[in-house]
């Protein structure tokens, strides 16, 4: 069995020395070496650790709300970054926000809980929700971005990764012009995502171009990737919280539910629960001093 790394992060500081002995106890692991990323994340080098062990692990740090990650020591050779856009870069479901600016009493929020859920068909909802905005004037868009809500720790993700060479793509089963926004704030080397189709007098006609409108959509993308850039999966790291992000994220050298659905957590072993974006950078052994803001 391979030595594995073991990364934890708390929305507080914990003192290193008091973490180490802890662990070193209550799971009887041999740690080697333990690396300080900041005061409140910190990766440890085990000598392996059995399944039976992690899963122990898991629940105690999930229950003492740490964010934690597990892979093995040699996984370093990331060359993609690939992250969903709404309720994950974002705190808006944007396509969400445009239907209730309409005034429709169509239950929007139920729906799309349904569809990240993977419980009923992604591309009806988008059909579906397209449709509301038929005659709507494209102007309501701009009310969408006034409001969007970055979500913590996006912007030190994308600028720090791309710094250290990766190539970041924003893939979204939202729409532009909404995603370049998005993505051209946060610094996205590609934003790939639908497109509403919009009428002579610059209103919605109901219609759009679906780019990501499928359940595998991303996945899709993210074989296209590997293929053009000669690269394997192990070497995609990827981030999303829905159903449609699932093929994407199970695939990845390291894939991360992001505050996920349900469906998510309960297939990606890799989660942030309690902290925000900066995590994935401890994930990948990246130091606090490093980070670009």
């Amino acid at each position: 069995m391979s030595n594995k790394l073991l990364t934890l992060v708390a929305n507080e500081n914990f003192a290193r020395n008091e973490i180490v002995n802890l662990i070193k106890e209550k799971f009887s692991l041999n740690i080697k070496t333990n690396k300080p990323l900041s005061v409140n994340a910190i990766e440890l080098l085990v000598e392996s650790i059995s399944d039976d062990r992690i899963s122990d692990i898991e629940k105690f740090f999930f229950q003492s709300k740490i964010d934690f990650c597990i892979k093995n020591q040699d996984h370093k050779d990331f060359k993609v970054l690939l992250c969903d856009m709404d309720a994950t870069m974002i705190a808006n479901e944007t396509l969400d926000d445009l239907v209730k600016i309409t005034g429709s009493d169509f239950n929007v929020d139920e729906t799309s809980k349904l569809a990240m859920e993977g419980k009923i068909d992604l591309k009806t909802t988008l059909k579906n929700r397209v449709e509301i905005l038929k005659g709507k004037p494209k102007s309501l868009i701009q009310e969408v971005l006034k409001n969007i809500k970055f979500n913590p720790g996006s912007d030190t993700l994308v600028k720090t990764l791309n710094s250290m060479g990766y190539e970041s793509s924003l893939i979204t089963g939202g729409f532009k012009p909404i995603s370049t926004f998005v993505g051209e704030k946060l610094g996205f080397h590609n934003i790939i995502s639908n497109e509403f189709e919009f009428d002579n007098n610059d209103c919605f006609t109901g219609e759009y171009i679906p780019i990501t409108g499928e359940k595998n959509s991303k996945f899709k993308y993210m074989e296209q990737v590997a293929k053009d850039k000669n690269i394997l999966f192990d070497q995609i790291l990827s981030i999303g919280d829905g159903s449609n992000d699932l093929q994407m994220l199970k695939h990845s050298g390291l894939g991360i539910g992001y505050h996920a659905h349900q469906i998510i957590k309960d297939n990606i072993k890799t989660q942030i629960n309690f902290t925000d974006l900066k995590t994935v950078l401890f994930f990948l052994g990246i130091t606090e001093s490093q980070f670009l803001n």
